[in-house]
């Protein structure tokens, strides 16, 4: 599946869903099934070998600005259902990036990907 909205890019094997939406934010949470994801950055720092890795992931919320000048996403790893249970969490501009989720068979990759590397 593909979601796209002021900016946002996701390629997901798995279900996104929109879970609450106002006039400033949207969330959005992908269910992963308490199964390791492997979190992959392009151009990380050469001391960063590959991935960062988090166990027994519930779900991923991704709470995203749609005002147009902004472009902030936050992406909560959550251990159970609540969500406030947020086991790590980062802000990225997502302006510049899109995000892809691959469903494996024991875990989850996703992979936030630099829109200029592509071309």
């Amino acid at each position: 599946m593909t979601y796209e909205k002021s900016n946002l890019n996701i390629t997901s094997d798995l279900e996104v869903k929109e879970i609450r939406k106002d006039e400033h934010n949207i969330d959005l949470i992908i269910p992963m099934e308490q199964r390791c994801v492997n979190l992959y950055f392009d151009n990380l720092p050469t001391y960063i070998k590959s991935r960062i890795q988090f166990p027994a992931v519930k779900s991923i919320l991704v709470r995203f600005c749609i005002k147009e000048d902004n472009n902030i996403c936050t992406m909560h790893f959550l251990s159970d259902s609540g969500i406030y249970s947020s086991m790590a969490n980062f802000e990225i501009d997502y302006s510049e990036i899109y995000i892809e989720i691959k469903d494996g068979e024991f875990s989850v990759d996703i992979k936030i990907i630099n829109k200029k590397s592509c071309f």
